[in-house]
Order: C-alpha cells, then sequence, then structure tokens
C-alpha cells in the first residue's frame, strides 16, 4: 500500500508484517510516522530476546496448526533482527508518568497504535513485540546495549520496514462472537 489511505480502510488492513525488504527507511518517514504517535490520548499528558523467545517455546504446551506457524515466523524475525530496517523502543519515563501502572501503559499503547497505523498508511509494515521490555525477556539486556537509564521502561518495540511479501487483510471472527451488549 503506498501512499496515504483512509482511517478505517487502515484500521481494517493493518497486520503484523515479520518480513521486511533491506530498504532502509528515510529519517523523515521515521519522523512522520513518530508525530503521528505523539498525537495519541495520554494520561496525564505527559539476540538476549531471542534466547528467552526460544526458552519460552521450549517450556510451553507443543502447539499446532495456525499457532504454530505465527510462532515459526516471530522466531525467524527475532533471528533476524539485525535485518530489520528499523526497530522502535517505546518507551515510558517513570519519572514523568503516573505512577499507576494501568494508566502508564493506556497512555503509551494508543502512541503504539497511532504509529503502526501512520506506518501502514505510508506502504511500511510493523510487527509488535513485548521481547526485549521485560526482565524475564531481555529488557536488561537491551537497556544496557543503548544506554537506557534505570528510569525508563521499555514498554514494547515495534519492528518498521517495507513489507518483503503482499499480505491481504487479517481475517478476523464476526463481531457478535466476542461482544455483548447491555451486559454479558
Amino acid at each position: 500500500m503506498s501512499g496515504e489511505t483512509s482511517l478505517l480502510h487502515g484500521i481494517k488492513t493493518l497486520r503484523s508484517v515479520r518480513k521486511f525488504r533491506q530498504d532502509p527507511v528515510a529519517d523523515d518517514v521515521i519522523r512522520s510516522i513518530l508525530k503521528a504517535a505523539t498525537r495519541a490520548a495520554s494520561g496525564s499528558n505527559t539476540e538476549p530476546m531471542l534466547r528467552a523467545w526460544l526458552e519460552r517455546l521450549g517450556s510451553g504446551p507443543r502447539m499446532t496448526g495456525r499457532m504454530k506457524e505465527v510462532y515459526d515466523d516471530a522466531t525467524e524475525m527475532l533471528r533476524n533482527t539485525e535485518k530489520v530496517p528499523a526497530i522502535i523502543y517505546c518507551c515510558i519515563d517513570l519519572n514523568r508518568a503516573s505512577k499507576s501502572e494501568e494508566v502508564r501503559y493506556a497512555s503509551i499503547l494508543p502512541a503504539v497504535q497511532n504509529l503502526m497505523l501512520a506506518a501502514h498508511a505510508m506502504g511500511l509494515g510493523t510487527c509488535l513485540t513485548v521481547h526485549g521490555s521485560t526482565p524475564t525477556r531481555g529488557e536488561p539486556e537491551v537497556k544496557g546495549i543503548l544506554g537506557i537509564p534505570d528510569h525508563v521502561k521499555i514498554a514494547c518495540l515495534v519492528y518498521l520496514g517495507y513489507p518483503a511479501v503482499k499480505l491481504g487483510p487479517p481475517k478476523r471472527k464476526p463481531l457478535e462472537q466476542f461482544t455483548h451488549y447491555d451486559g454479558w
């Protein structure tokens, strides 16, 4: 998808991309995407990862079918992290953010969604991951490598680049299967 797209079309067609072309993403494009992220509402207006991932998969129940495909794709993406044109670390400054963890995430996650939609509208693919954002998924190592201070929490990472393959809209269950009106 190239150029800007309507918001609803963008929402309907946004999906995780795990395979990227090697083409670099221009700084001005990244800047535009980051500006879109800052427009989100916020409360109070304010290879170490691969090892953890593989250990997690090894300790979990055996997967089959579509879920195994997704995990296999994600594992391959982590193995090829150095080939991803850009990775955006979405962080929370704990000295400036709300003391409530719920408000912190309620503030940053809309910004991440804006970032992903803006990238999609500009013909880029994204993949949100929490690898590198928790103590058991490599956050201490990532913070050390990047020099991120202790008072900053990595909330998530967004892999960013031009898709290597053309993907159609994601399949979704009918709305009636997971919504309720006027009661459960």
